[in-house]
């Protein structure tokens, strides 16, 4: 079976002709809107990177891995009005569409056409790979999965130079992981939406309860870019550094 592998410096994951991204926040803005902070929307732009993915790599299938919205429990404006619009261009460049619920997706049904595939938060398997968004535990068809794919944690890494200036960094996490179900590999992708925070993971660890009933065997993390920093956990810069 062919790895899914991330694509650089994109936040998203590749699988034969299947492309994955995870956390969008369509409607982030208008939360921060509230708090006094008033940004321009991202959608457009994620729309039209993740639609470029799409006829780059000839893909037939896009999987979105929780969380396509953001407000709870009830929708804004944003949602309703730019939402459709989205899974319509999308929907012009691939075959399918996989929408994983994420714990932001209450009523995510109202927004999408009939033709988008929506799964509950147990996840949904395909070729091999396991797909669960990660703020409940995936059913027992995702865990029997070559591997897995997990998302909810947006993962970061904080470094502190010998200075002490600690810097923030978005990362990929690859895993092995022991269970009730035995060992296996888990891959935890970044939030796709760039306005999005993180959890430090090498100070606080991961979210969600696949996390809690598990242990880290081994832990590979991958800055955006792809520089590979190794097992960090407990570490507060790389080797070197």
């Amino acid at each position: 079976m062919e790895t899914p592998q991330p694509l650089w410096n994109k936040r998203a994951l590749l699988k034969d002709s299947t492309l994955v991204v995870c956390d969008l926040h369509i409607g982030l803005e208008e939360e921060l809107k509230k708090k006094g902070i008033f940004v321009s929307s991202g959608t457009p732009g994620m729309v039209g990177d993740i639609k470029d993915m799409l006829v780059e790599h000839e893909t037939s299938c896009l999987i979105i891995n929780g969380d396509l919205k953001h407000n709870i429990p009830q929708a804004t404006w944003q949602e309703y009005r730019e939402i459709p619009g989205v899974i319509d261009r999308w929907l012009r460049v691939t075959d399918e569409i996989h929408v994983i619920r994420g714990n932001h997706d209450g009523g995510v049904e109202e927004h999408l056409p009939g033709e988008v595939f929506i799964h509950d938060a147990r996840g949904y398997s395909r070729d091999g790979v396991g797909y669960f968004h990660g703020h409940a535990r995936p059913s027992k068809e995702v865990l029997n999965s070559d591997v897995l794919v997990t998302a909810h944690s947006h993962p970061a890494v904080v470094l502190t130079d010998r200075l002490g200036k600690r810097n923030k960094f978005h990362c990929w996490s690859r895993i092995r992981y022991s269970g009730d179900e035995g060992e296996g590999y888990v891959i935890v992708m970044p939030a796709f939406n760039p306005l999005l925070g993180g959890v430090n993971i090498n100070e606080e660890g991961y979210l969600g309860p696949f996390f809690r009933d598990t242990a880290i065997l081994e832990e590979n993390i991958y800055l955006l870019d792809g520089t590979h920093l190794g097992d960090i956990r407990g570490k507060v810069c790389p080797e070197g550094a």
